[in-house]
């Protein structure tokens, strides 16, 4: 069993912060979140100017409390840590294997040399942003660029 994992957020200077996550599970089957900060999250006066050049040009809200907490996404993460977990780009991996060390995780940038195309599919997601942002967009272009490796290899 696999799934495709596509987050987007805030690479500061202390942490990564996740601010959308995808999970593509295999069939049709997908869950979506936007997550609210972390409490503890410190930042500095370079990381507002980050903050803002993202919020900017991805439409994420480092500030908007309307989300899930953010503490509940290691719990969603714990779900999902017996897949063998398809993601690309070394943010995405290296978040996602600080929180699941254990668990197979694929980079399918260093694996298949896969690179994003410059414009997604949109997906219906919850917020008006650029589907080039958009985590559910990543997740189906994964997967579809997932399924083609698998067929050619």
């Amino acid at each position: 069993m696999s799934c495709v994992v596509a987050i987007e957020g805030f690479r500061l200077l202390h942490q990564f912060v996740v601010k959308e996550m995808t999970i593509l599970f295999e069939g049709e089957d997908y869950q979506h979140f936007h997550f609210n900060c972390p409490t503890d999250l410190i930042t500095t006066p370079r990381d507002w100017n980050t903050i803002r050049y993202m919020q900017k040009h991805n439409g994420l809200d480092l500030i908007d409390d309307s989300y899930l907490p953010y503490e509940v996404l290691n719990y969603i993460l714990s779900r999902i840590g017996h897949l063998k977990i398809f993601t690309a780009g070394h943010h995405a991996a290296q978040f996602l294997s600080t929180h699941l060390p254990t668990s197979n995780i694929v980079d399918m940038c260093q694996a298949y040399n896969f690179k994003y195309p410059l414009k997604l599919e949109d997906s219906p997601c919850f917020i008006k942003h650029p589907s080039r942002y958009c985590t559910l967009s990543k997740a189906k272009t994964l997967r579809t660029a997932l399924q083609f490796y698998f067929v050619n290899d």
